[in-house]
């Protein structure tokens, strides 16, 4: 068929078609971050009232966080959990966008909805590990990236995060081990901080030592 002929739609297909290019094209768009067009794309679909209406009200809450238009982002996010309240990525999606307003308390309640709908779900409890972290409470960031890093071994950041957090607890030693697992897992190399990470290391090697000696001479 030429792109010039129209295709043959049965009765009801026109607009489901038409509401699946927008929600792909918004999707597209706000992975490349064209968060106005984003926007764009995701009204379009929905005024066309089909689908998942609080699935789209979420990614269009996204876009609008993304030009930094805060009030229309918070009420596309309570559109959306009007609608389903049970929305675990809604909850932490608005979680996100509460802890970049550095809103940690908030963001901090939302991420934890979002567990008790999906105790599973792992990136929102990565996410409020983050955020315990910025309100400074490394044991409770530790405990979440234990449960992220026991579920699945496999994701590096979770031991550089962990790292950082046992750093701070002053538990060197555990802090040194999970560096050098993320170094071997070649984070290091993919996130672009493998000297960065190495000097640490070097560095919680001599805050380990000078620690020792302080208990020595007591």
């Amino acid at each position: 068929m030429r792109s010039s002929e129209a295709p043959a739609f049965r009765r009801g297909e026109r607009h489901d078609l038409f509401m699946d290019n927008y929600l792909e094209t918004g999707l597209e768009q706000l992975d490349n971050g064209q968060y106005e067009a984003a926007v764009t794309s995701f009204t379009k679909a929905l005024r066309l009232a089909l689908g998942d209406l609080a699935e789209i009200l979420m990614y269009r809450a996204m876009a609008f966080a993304g030009v930094g238009d805060y009030p229309r982002a918070y009420a596309d996010f309570d559109e959306c959990l009007n609608i389903n309240d049970g929305f675990a990525p809604a909850w932490n999606e608005r979680a996100n966008t509460l802890k970049t307003q550095e809103k940690y308390r908030d963001a901090l309640q939302d991420y934890s909805t979002a567990l008790m709908l999906d105790i599973e779900f792992l990136e929102a409890r990565y996410n409020r590990a983050l955020c315990y972290e910025e309100l400074g409470m490394y044991a409770e960031a530790a405990h979440d990236l234990n449960l992220v890093i026991s579920q699945n071994p496999g994701i590096a950041p979770a031991y550089e995060a962990r790292a950082r957090m046992k750093a701070q607890l002053r538990d060197y030693d555990e802090a040194i081990t999970d560096y050098q697992r993320y170094l071997r897992m070649g984070g290091g190399r993919e996130f672009d901080n493998q000297s960065e990470i190495q000097a640490t290391i070097l560095t919680l090697r001599a805050r380990k030592w000078f620690a020792r000696l302080v208990r020595l001479r007591k």
